[in-house]
């Protein structure tokens, strides 16, 4: 996928542009934080079945893995956030953290490949077909924008679309988990980094997210641009979105840092 990026400046055109920019939304907004993240890996909120299962297709195009394989190693990374059971902890090195976990399988798989922690998805005829047939739809997507568009739209819609997102996700867990600020005393090494937190369509306020995995908020300041957040207020405002979860304000006094005292 990144040698196939490489080609990027030789089929430039504002057409192939405004595809990576359209697939970058669809796949990273919706696919990934909205879907695999705040939905099915927290449970946020909810949506009717047929939407939360177009969302997660969304996903699928992210070229991430599946829907269940994602949300179990997810879920592994909050039990066990920056431990030696963590997937990807900068403890063992930035580069491990942000790419390096993918890349050693054996050890990846010997953190995150029970997925016992999903057996709601994986009761579900829908995310079992996704994971049998998961490389399928990525060769159709592929076919599909080389169809539509030629080369331009395969190597800026398909190939320089997913090595961006795929660093932009990576950046959460790397980026987010060296350098920023700490509001809440989680007892990890999760940050607020607010170049994460746009390019990320709000995953970047991650500090936020690890005191609230639960909460389909990440951004609780106001100034804290959460893209995916007014996706959710969206959906609730159409009705296509309910048992939305958010922190109280009491709870995040009871995790926020006490004010230093002089």
């Amino acid at each position: 996928m990144h040698v196939g990026a490489l080609l990027a400046p030789f089929y430039f055109t504002w057409g192939a542009f405004k595809c990576f920019l359209a697939m970058y939304f669809i796949t990273g907004c919706l696919g990934i934080t909205l879907s695999y993240h705040r939905q099915l890996s927290h449970k946020s909120f909810r949506t009717p079945k047929w939407l939360e299962y177009v969302l997660a297709y969304c996903g699928v195009l992210a070229v991430q893995g599946d829907p269940l394989e994602w949300a179990s190693s997810h879920r592994h990374h909050h039990q066990h956030t920056d431990t030696p059971k963590d997937p990807h902890t900068p403890y063992e090195g930035f580069w491990w953290s942000h790419m390096g976990w993918l890349l050693d399988n054996e050890a990846t798989i010997e953190r995150v490949g029970d997925r016992s922690n999903a057996q709601e998805m994986a009761a579900q005829p829908f995310y079992r077909f996704m994971e049998k047939t998961y490389m399928w739809h990525i060769l159709a997507s592929a076919v599909a924008l080389f169809a539509i568009g030629g080369m331009p739209w395969l190597v800026w819609g398909f190939c320089v679309r997913t090595v961006w997102v795929y660093h932009i996700t990576w950046a959460v867990n790397s980026v987010s988990h060296c350098w920023g600020s700490q509001e809440f005393n989680t007892g990890d090494l999760s940050r607020n980094n607010w170049p994460i937190g746009i390019l990320a369509f709000g995953e970047g306020w991650h500090n936020n997210h690890h005191a609230f995995e639960f909460s389909a908020r990440h951004g609780l300041r106001w100034w804290q641009i959460d893209m995916t957040w007014m996706m959710i207020c969206l959906l609730k405002f159409l009705r296509l979105a309910d048992k939305v979860k958010l922190p109280k304000e009491a709870q995040m006094e009871r995790m926020r840092f006490e004010p230093t005292r002089a």
